[in-house]
């Protein structure tokens, strides 16, 4: 899949999470003026009121719903992440020349000079030790053609 349907993909799940949470926050106001005034009637503040024993249901029916809408799209946001992330960094492994091997299991670098064992079963990880040891210097040195 594209880095840009990645993209779209991500706007259009947190869109949809901050329309959740936006919702849920109105009925919550909603909710909590519908108890103010039922509050008020009750304690004999209040003479009439218009509030349906309804509408409070409906308000809590209607917060519990769109947290749980929130908390499924928050989830399926962090895998999608956290699947980016991996395919990232296995690209970057094979990219610089790192493989996975059975014996011993793990991702391994090899240098001119030596061989490195990265993390064995964290591909983000192992991107991130081999990100490092390249930023320290560990790089496959080119040989520089000379000028005539």
């Amino acid at each position: 899949m594209s880095k840009q349907k990645l993209r779209a993909i991500y706007k259009q799940l947190t869109e949809k999470i901050e329309v959740s949470r936006e919702t849920a926050l109105f009925e919550i106001k909603e909710l909590k003026a519908d108890l103010n005034e039922l509050q008020r009637h009750l304690s004999g503040r209040k003479k009439t009121t218009d509030v349906q024993p309804d509408d409070i249901l409906r308000s809590a029916y209607e917060i519990t719903y769109k947290m749980r809408e929130m908390q499924k799209r928050e989830e399926i946001l962090a895998e999608l992440e956290c699947v980016a992330a991996e395919t990232e960094a296995e690209e970057y492994l094979n990219s610089r020349g790192a493989k996975l091997l059975n014996r011993p299991i793990g991702w391994h670098f090899q240098t001119s000079k030596e061989r490195i064992l990265l993390h064995e079963s964290n591909v983000v990880t192992a991107a991130a030790e081999l990100r490092k040891l390249l930023g320290a210097g560990k790089r496959l040195k080119r040989t520089t053609k000379k000028k005539k």
